[in-house]
């Protein structure tokens, strides 16, 4: 307790005393929060700091931040030695010390050729005290300073279990990770070479990243023990051959938005990996003739996640096993056709109301349609009718549209068609709109959608705003100059998000993308 004064204050050595004998973690935990340089300062406060400071756990150097309190505050001046020598000096004591280091992660922007000899050096000490997780990454947008410029420096160690790589160059880099079991590689071009030796020589390597990469060429994905492969916004790749016994998820995307009819993909093999449960495909990249061959040869294939493209007309599906089936983007696609009798969930989400047929699968329990119905006449609404009618003897279902009036059946309509929605149980609307004048409670939207449902149990009918998807590109040209929406290497990302608690920058990201931002009830009816 902290003493009081006659007139009631709280004494102010006591506050700092009380402050002097926080936990060590608690330490620890400001400690991370600050420049390395006044971390390195406040830890001459005491004995039990500087124990504190010396044995943090996770070491993050940021060549940006170091020794200032706002990012950016000394930009490009900032003197690379004054940096290197902090570092240096700080790992030379952790060694001298025998004091464990669990996880390092390196930022810099400057660039020269002791950075290079430096770097290899410290990954070296640093594996000596049992490093187990490594992160090297160029800080970006720097005037005249191009990150496919700088080399990323050899990677040797045998204790690294997991390794970020950003913005670096590594062709021609040397590797020796036997106990790699997680890659992470993030707008790393023309590291094809790197990557298949990595794969070769690395026995305990369960996942593997590849974000915004190119120039890959004939990539190899294998691995005794491999689990997880996913790739996103990549181009330019030949091929794939895939031999992984273990790999339970493959996932690959790519940055284009049209594609070409047969994909980029000349072939996808995927001889060696039998045991593969869920494949997610971009059909801007794999053509839908392969997507067919390679899933006739996934017998234990569980889930599949198909992205589409602009010339994505006509798709076919044919699995015995396959239990969850995920289309998304297919903003031009006419007809499905699907063979899928265990089939469980179905996601579809498009511009047109595709005729899907034939229904083989009696075990399909949910399903959810985000859809423009667009209907203005008879014709449409008996095609809008026919479309819900595969899905009416779901157990749930969830509808996304844009227009309410879509969903308002006329007595004309009603009079000459059976209900769609026969079987469903469980129905939820939501309702995308522009202004927040919607009225969700309308008593002629809640009696269409029972007598669509005759047999509904729940009904649910919310309203959320709408989010614009990407507009449609002219050309075929990927957008090369892009950045992740979050790029913790991106300065502006970094000015702007280190003004932000965690909790902040966690919730624009949910807010960032239109799967996960949560819908706002603006009005709702049960039944």
């Amino acid at each position: 307790m902290m003493a009081e004064s006659s007139e009631g204050s709280i004494d102010a050595s006591d506050s700092i005393h009380g402050i002097l004998y926080l936990p060590q973690p608690i330490v620890q935990k400001i400690m991370s929060c600050l420049p390395p340089r006044v971390a390195t300062q406040i830890s001459i406060l005491s004995k039990d700091w500087n124990h504190a400071f010396n044995t943090l756990p996770t070491l993050e150097f940021d060549e940006e931040t170091f020794g200032s309190k706002d990012v950016g505050g000394h930009d490009a001046d900032i003197e690379n030695d004054t940096f290197l020598e902090y570092v240096d000096g700080y790992i030379t004591r952790r060694r001298e010390h025998d004091l464990n280091i669990d996880s390092m992660s390196l930022l810099v922007f400057s660039r020269g050729d002791k950075l290079s000899l430096m770097v290899p050096k410290w990954i070296d000490i640093a594996s000596r005290l049992n490093l187990r997780d490594l992160t090297l990454g160029r800080i970006v947008d720097y005037p005249n300073r191009r990150w496919y410029d700088h080399k990323c420096p050899d990677l040797v160690s045998n204790t690294v279990s997991v390794l970020h790589v950003s913005h670096l160059y590594m062709k021609g880099v040397k590797t020796r990770l036997p106990r790699l079991e997680e890659l992470v590689l993030h707008r790393v071009d023309e590291s094809s070479d790197v990557l298949n030796e990595l794969m070769l020589s690395c026995p305990a390597l369960r996942r593997v990243e590849l974000i915004e990469c190119s120039h890959f060429g004939d990539l190899l994905i294998c691995g005794p023990k491999l689990e997880t492969f996913e790739a996103s916004g990549m181009y330019r790749v030949n091929s794939i051959s895939i031999s992984a016994p273990n790999l339970m998820s493959f996932s690959i995307a790519s940055t284009l938005t049209i594609g070409l009819p047969d994909g980029e993909l000349s072939t996808i093999q995927v001889h060696g990996t039998q045991n593969l449960r869920e494949l997610t495909l971009d059909l801007c990249v794999v053509g839908i003739r392969t997507i067919r061959e390679a899933i006739s040869r996934l017998r234990l294939l569980d889930t599949l996640r198909l992205r589409g493209s602009w010339s994505a007309e006509r798709i076919r599906i044919t699995h015995k096993n396959l239990k969850h089936l995920v289309l998304t983007r297919f903003d031009s696609l006419r007809r499905v056709k699907t063979q899928t009798p265990n089939l469980v969930s179905f996601q579809y989400d498009g511009l047109n109301i595709p005729i899907i047929g034939p229904r083989d699968s009696t075990r399909l329990a949910s399903a959810r349609l985000e859809v423009d119905f667009g209907v203005r006449t008879k014709r449409s609404y008996l095609k809008a009718a026919k479309f819900l009618r595969y899905f009416g003897h779901c157990d749930s279902l969830t509808l996304i549209c844009n227009n309410v009036e879509a969903l308002v059946l006329p007595e004309e309509i009603r009079s000459v068609m059976l209900p769609p929605l026969h079987n469903v149980k469980h129905l939820k609307l939501e309702i995308l709109f522009n202004t927040p004048e919607v009225n969700t409670s309308s008593s002629q939207l809640t009696e269409s959608l029972r007598w669509m449902g005759p047999h509904l149990e729940t009904l649910v009918v919310s309203s959320k705003p709408r989010h614009e998807k990407t507009p449609c590109p002219h050309s075929e040209t990927p957008v090369i100059g892009s950045k992740p929406r979050r790029d913790k290497y991106s300065r502006a990302n970094r000015k702007r998000g280190r003004s932000e608690t965690v909790a902040a920058a966690a919730t624009r990201d949910a807010f960032s993308t239109k799967k996960t931002h949560p819908a706002s009830s603006v009005g709702s009816s049960h039944v």
